[in-house]
């Protein structure tokens, strides 16, 4: 339904004129009704604006952080970055709008405000006064800056950027015929693309070849006001480097394992800023991430794991004293994650240290949501819960002082909005209107958590949301729309890819299964599904659909199914294993694992779990959907990127030809351009139109 334009309701009411005392009463003004509220369409993506990065100053007044907002213009989401008061004050756009600028971070001082922008030669350093109008360039580097961090007296930046000494263009590349060439160049991308390590492409980066991220330290006044000097080396990436408050070390994160491609054991390690003295903090044997100092300088928490390549064990609160000995698990009376800093884009998680290093705030995960903690840093206590209920908290960041929270809150029903609280977790407001126009258009709806049981006896939570307006008498239609990862959740928060809500306002169901292989249900749960993919997730999703389905108000003969990554791996085994959907939209997907063992990104998790592909070739086809295609009788709509590295695109066209020789009619959507993630507007737009239209043709949309 179209936005209704606001109506004069109501008459001017009669003059009366009182003669007795030669008063007028004047006519009353028009009243307005309010402006009829709709559903969410699949054109509001361009009104959603995502949070990217929370940055308090030190003296806790200010708030910089920064939005992923749709520009219709360049079709692209650009970073804005804004100033604003932490009691919320009207906030100040910084940098001009055909800029893109991120990663705002205050000095120590708090007198300046460092920030990445692309001007047009990659994300440099710029540095100024908050709001500065003409920020200084500190970086003049070739691809840009990835990361960096100020020293703590203010007058250096430690910084990461692929090193140009590792790259492809500066390497020796052996022909295999004739004279060997000193050095080629890569001068054009006609050169030809030599690859030598373990994993041959990575979403997003494309094919892998020399090039490794190093750190390096400039001076705050720039390149001409001192040497730019590499500090590390190496056959490895390292990155989050963050400075010590003393100055003598910067902690970052590398895995120098001797073939960093076929593990994922990254570590803490230290380095001086001159480069000399590298040693690592803490030898765990799974990733490490977000190295975190303490006031002090004598610990560093970061958040981290005790086996490598495995996917399924949770994040870990740690603690490593700097001059030597065993990290220190704070989070060992707890089953769960440490929660990713945004649930959207599951970053890494952030840490906090209170003024007095006693305490240590995180954010854990809990069954679909997630909740702020404060934990005592001597580990001789237990995590307290301080924030949390039927909402998640992203980007929670404690303010020097220590005495507040801001932080990014949503719900299923309201959009990521600015919030600040205590540092106990009381007096929760809203400080931020970044979709105050959208909501005040749109009519949401509220699920309910649906619980079922598993073959196995487990809890199976679902969260079912209903159609706008639903009639008395009527029965609707239920799209099962299931989560990727699989080590991922759906729950208490307003997914941004509008499924949840753009489903409903057509006249849909929509539920959204955390089934087996989910977190924030513990580890056994997470694990369940290790080297068995497919089965338990399918028995938990049809447990979880058989429990919606004793709500009267929804209509089992019209059942459809759809998710993306493994997501739509789990449409493609669903289908293939029963034939109650009427309809099936897998996107981004793969079907046959001995054929994408190479393809995809995924090489080390396929011999961790199912082992070699030349000796275990049978298991390979016993998981893989493409082994049941003949089975599958439920009409399928494809949806693949053509640069996607996670799920590569001859995954989709494998099925499109499998389904046209078995003589099913299908269709297959290609988005040029894009990767695993979708990033351009337009196309997000298509795809929910497309999503309807195809779900629209099999299902209706309610019956009486």
């Amino acid at each position: 339904m179209n936005r209704i334009q606001k109506a004069v309701a109501g008459a001017a009411l009669v003059v009366l004129v009182l003669a007795a005392v030669g008063a007028v009463l004047r006519a009353a003004a028009p009243a307005q009704r309010p402006a009829a509220r709709r559903g969410m369409l699949p054109e509001d993506t361009w009104s959603v604006h995502e949070v990217t990065a929370l940055e308090p100053s030190p003296d806790g007044q200010t708030l910089a952080y920064t939005l992923a907002i749709p520009d219709p213009d360049s079709d692209s989401f650009k970073s804005r970055l804004y100033l604003t008061t932490v009691d919320g004050g009207e906030p100040r756009r910084v940098g001009k709008r055909e800029e893109d600028n991120e990663k705002p971070r205050f000095s120590p001082d708090g007198h300046l405000l460092a920030f990445l922008s692309d001007r047009g030669e990659g994300p440099q350093i710029f540095v100024g006064r908050p709001g500065a109008r003409w920020p200084k360039q500190v970086t003049h580097v070739a691809e840009g800056v990835l990361e960096f961090d100020w020293s703590p007296d203010g007058k250096r930046f430690v910084f990461v950027q692929n090193d140009p000494e590792t790259s492809t263009a500066a390497v020796s590349v052996a022909a295999p015929h004739g004279p060997q060439p000193k050095r080629q160049l890569r001068e054009s991308e006609a050169a030809p693309i030599v690859i030598q390590r373990s994993l041959i492409q990575r979403d997003g980066e494309g094919f892998l070849e020399t090039q490794r991220q190093h750190l390096w330290v400039v001076s705050a006044e720039g390149a001409d006001g001192g040497n730019t000097v590499r500090i590390t080396d190496g056959p490895a990436d390292d990155a989050s480097p963050r400075w010590s408050p003393d100055g003598r070390w910067i902690a970052f994160v590398s895995n120098r394992t001797p073939d960093p491609d076929s593990n994922d054991d990254t570590d803490v390690f230290l380095v001086h800023p001159d480069g000399s003295g590298l040693r690592r903090l803490a030898e765990t044997p799974g990733p490490d991430s977000s190295p975190t100092w303490s006031h002090k300088g004598d610990r560093v928490a970061f958040v981290g794991h005790l086996h490598a390549n495995d996917l399924y064990q949770p994040s870990l609160l740690l603690v490593a004293p700097v001059a030597g000995g065993e990290p220190a698990n704070l989070s060992a009376s707890l089953d769960t994650w440490v929660a990713a800093d945004s649930v959207m884009d599951d970053s890494d998680g952030h840490l906090a240290w209170s003024p007095d290093d006693r305490t240590l705030y995180t954010t854990f995960e809990r069954r679909g949501g997630n909740y702020l903690a404060a934990v005592p840093a001597d580990g001789r206590g237990k995590p307290r819960e301080i924030l949390g209920g039927a909402f998640v908290v992203d980007f929670a960041r404690l303010t020097p002082r220590g005495d507040r929270f801001v932080f990014v809150r949503s719900t299923p029903t309201h959009l990521p909005e600015l919030q600040a609280a205590g540092v106990d977790g009381k007096g929760m407001k809203r400080i931020g209107h970044l979709h105050d126009e959208i909501e005040a258009s749109l009519e949401l709806v509220r699920p309910q958590k649906i619980t079922a049981k598993n073959k196995d006896g487990d809890e199976v939570e679902s969260w079912l949301y209903p159609p706008l307006h639903p009639e008395p008498g009527k029965r609707y239609p239920l799209i099962v729309y299931l989560h990727g990862g699989p080590q991922a959740y759906d729950g208490d928060y307003f997914d941004t890819g509008l499924e949840n809500q753009v489903f409903p306002a057509a006249g849909y169901a929509v539920l959204r299964v955390n089934y087996r292989g989910s977190t924030s249900y513990g580890a056994a749960y997470c694990r369940a599904i290790r080297a068995d993919w497919h089965r338990r997730e399918f028995d938990d999703v049809m447990a979880a659909v058989d429990a919606a389905l004793r709500l009267p108000w929804l209509d089992p003969e019209r059942l459809g199914i759809g998710g993306w990554s493994y997501g739509g791996i789990m449409t493609l085994w669903s289908v293939a294993h029963t034939d109650r959907f009427k309809v099936g939209v897998p996107e981004r997907f793969e079907i046959d694992y001995l054929s994408a063992f190479g393809e995809d990104q995924w090489a080390t998790q396929y011999l961790t779990e199912l082992g070699n592909p030349l000796e275990k070739a049978d298991l390979y086809r016993k998981l893989s959907p493409a082994t049941y295609l003949a089975k599958i009788k439920t009409p399928l709509y494809l949806i693949a990127d053509a640069d996607d590295g996670n799920c590569p695109l001859p995954q989709a066209m494998q099925l499109y030809q499998r389904l046209r020789l078995l003589g099913q009619k299908t269709q297959l959507v290609i988005y040029p351009g894009e990767t695993h993630t979708m990033s351009r507007p337009s196309h997000l737009v298509d795809r929910l139109e497309r999503l309807l239209g195809w779900y629209g043709a099999h299902l209706g949309r309610s019956a009486g």
